[in-house]
């Protein structure tokens, strides 16, 4: 366990970085301008200026000041050992919205059409507050941050095909929570993300209703022996308030070593909602690393999850007829990934972009069960995905990879998959 462990001991950052520019250019005719017609225009382009910038009434500023944006991507998936039927999935469409509401409060917002809008899946929506570098203040429905990957998911960020099982599976990428926390970058290279949010459920009771829409794969409101603590989430307009998370995120990037990006990231949690007497604690610790020098880049994460109480939960889980396989004691995950560009291996200039690439994944939903519980050797996985995605620009990604799936009980499983990912 002790080797299991350290062999995640890498840990990471994701930044990310946008930036905005505005520039007014006054000029006069030729000639001497009287003085007073001078300040005349000046004052209009001042108001023109501060009606931009604060969102006045009228059209072109309300344009101004909002934009529309978003992700979407088309999936193939063929099982190349006949274990399902292959699938074209459009897998998501998602509609973003950023506002600057004020000079000082700012608007983000998605909502996530999936699986040919037969899901709907109001993703985040959150306002910033501004007001110093090293402490901002953010409030609303937020991406939890929990690894490089939950918050920054579009699938232009990524290599592979469908998102990394340990991204899947064990962190519930993507995870989102009701709440409101603080952010900021107190000194340079260094960031943070503090949020205190609804915590996932683990239990419920007998015709727990989980209200209308199952979007964000939460409808269930409870641990699964299949996908660990994913199915705790829920809706915003369900999610139970009765046990609130503590979750946070540091990041690193070493100006000693250009390239390096470390990150550390922690959720906890009663999670049982005064359903029972036990809290069914759940504590996440993920670990994560990225390194770009030229043409190779490398990332990985690593993470542990120990549930409290799970005899408890597995007990009234049965008794009430809500089980759905055994809740484990703990869960571990480990992945790593290695890619080369190609065109730069090669001194090309270009703008395009190829990635050979392979990730592997190490991850056991069932690492312990409780005393009485039989643990389910089929939820222990290793993934080798082997791959190559080419970006024509950086908006627009073709993708293309080989899986292969090894359980603990000496099953396998095989798929090619292939899609095409676009930002606009």
């Amino acid at each position: 366990m002790f080797k299991k462990r350290m062999l995640g001991g890498m840990v990471l950052a994701f930044l990310f970085l946008f930036g905005f520019v505005s520039e007014a250019i006054a000029q006069t005719a030729e000639g001497t301008v009287d003085v007073l017609e001078l300040q005349r225009r000046i004052d209009i382009l001042s108001d023109e200026l501060d009606s931009m910038s604060l969102g006045g009434t009228g059209g072109a500023s309300q344009g101004f000041r909002t934009n529309v944006f978003g992700y979407g991507e088309l999936h193939y998936n063929n099982f190349t050992d006949g274990s399902n039927f292959d699938q074209l999935d459009k897998h998501r469409f998602v509609i973003g919205i950023f506002s600057r509401i004020s000079d000082w409060i700012q608007l983000n917002a998605e909502i996530d059409y999936e699986h040919g809008g037969q899901e709907l899946e109001f993703e985040m929506g959150y306002l910033d507050f501004l007001f110093d570098p090293k402490v901002n203040f953010r409030a609303g429905v937020v991406l939890v941050p929990v690894g490089f990957l939950n918050e920054f998911h579009e699938p232009n960020l990524f290599w592979t095909v469908e998102r990394p099982l340990l991204q899947n599976a064990v962190i519930p990428t993507s995870w989102q929570g009701s709440g409101a926390g603080f952010w900021g970058t107190p000194i340079p290279g260094f960031n943070y993300r503090f949020y205190i949010l609804n915590a996932v459920q683990s239990v419920r009771p007998s015709g727990f209703d989980d209200g209308s829409g199952n979007g964000a794969g939460g409808q269930s409101g409870r641990f699964r022996g299949s996908n660990g603590i994913r199915s705790g989430r829920l809706q915003p307009n369900r999610a139970t308030a009765e046990d609130f998370a503590f979750t946070g995120r540091l990041e690193y990037s070493n100006p000693i070593v250009p390239g390096l990006q470390l990150g550390f990231s922690w959720y906890t949690a009663d999670t049982t909602h005064d359903l029972i007497s036990e809290g069914g604690r759940t504590t996440l610790f993920e670990g994560d690393v990225k390194y770009r020098k030229r043409w190779f880049e490398m990332n990985a994460t690593v993470v542990n999850i120990d549930i409290d109480d799970a005899a408890a939960l597995n007990t009234f889980a049965i008794s009430v007829g809500e089980a759905s396989g055994i809740i484990p004691e703990q869960i571990f995950g480990f992945n790593i990934q290695a890619g080369v560009h190609v065109l730069q291996l090669f001194n090309k200039r270009t703008s395009h972009d190829v990635v050979v690439h392979y990730l592997y994944e190490n991850i056991d939903l069932h690492e312990e069960v409780p005393a009485g519980f039989t643990r389910n050797s089929a939820r222990e996985q290793h993934v080798h995905t082997f791959g190559v995605s080419y970006w024509p620009v950086p908006q627009v990604a073709l993708k293309m990879d080989f899986q292969n799936t090894n359980f603990g009980d000496n099953t396998h499983s095989n798929q090619l998959n292939m899609a095409m990912a676009y930002l606009y």
